[in-house]
C-alpha cells in the first residue's frame, strides 16, 4: 500500500513539473519572436508591488501571493494569419494538457475573455487569462500561491470529478 502511494505522489510530482515546463515552454518559444509583445514581471518587483495591492483580491482569492507575471500579446494582422493559428493551437495545447480548469468565460461582441486555473496539493497556483479581440491576442500567466484551505477544496473538487467520470 506505501508503495503504492509513493509511486503515485511520485507520478502526480513529476507530471506537475511535466505541466508547469510546457507553459514555460510556450513562453519561451513566443518570448524572442519580435512580432509578438512580451512582459515578464519578476519575484522581486512583485514583491515590491504586493507592499501596495492586495493580490488576493485581484485574483477573487485563488491566490494569496503571485511570485510571477508573464504576458504576451499578439497584434492580429492579415500578414500573421499562420502566426495567429499557430499561437492558438500552442495555447490552447498547453490548456488541455496542463489540466487547467476554467473559472470564467465572457463573450462580448468582438471579444472573447477567458480566465483559466490550476491548483496543487503543495498550494501551487496557476492562473491564464487569455483575451480574443477583433485586434489582438493577450496571453497573461499568473503564478503564486494560495491559501492551504483552497488547495485542499481544490483537489477534493478535482477527485470528485474524477470519480465521477469513472
Amino acid at each position: 500500500m506505501r508503495k503504492t502511494l509513493s509511486i503515485l505522489a511520485i507520478l502526480v510530482f513529476f507530471t506537475s513539473v511535466g505541466q508547469a515546463q510546457s507553459l514555460e515552454k510556450l513562453f519561451r518559444k513566443y518570448s524572442d519572436d519580435e512580432r509578438i509583445e512580451y512582459t515578464s514581471v519578476g519575484k522581486g518587483m512583485l514583491g515590491f508591488a504586493q507592499i501596495f495591492a492586495d493580490f488576493s483580491i485581484l485574483t477573487e482569492g485563488q491566490m494569496e501571493k503571485i511570485t510571477g507575471f508573464k504576458m504576451l500579446k499578439l497584434q492580429k494582422d492579415s500578414a500573421y494569419q499562420e502566426l495567429t493559428d499557430k499561437f492558438m493551437n500552442d495555447i490552447d495545447a498547453v490548456i488541455e494538457k496542463g489540466d487547467f480548469e476554467t473559472s470564467l468565460v465572457k463573450r462580448e461582441k468582438d471579444k472573447r475573455i477567458y480566465v483559466y486555473k490550476r491548483i496543487d496539493r503543495r498550494a501551487n497556483a496557476d492562473m491564464l487569462l487569455l483575451t480574443k479581440s477583433n485586434t489582438a491576442i493577450n496571453f497573461v500567466w499568473l503564478k503564486g500561491k494560495t491559501s492551504d484551505e483552497e488547495a485542499d477544496r481544490a483537489t477534493f473538487e478535482k477527485e470528485q470529478r474524477a470519480k465521477e467520470e469513472i
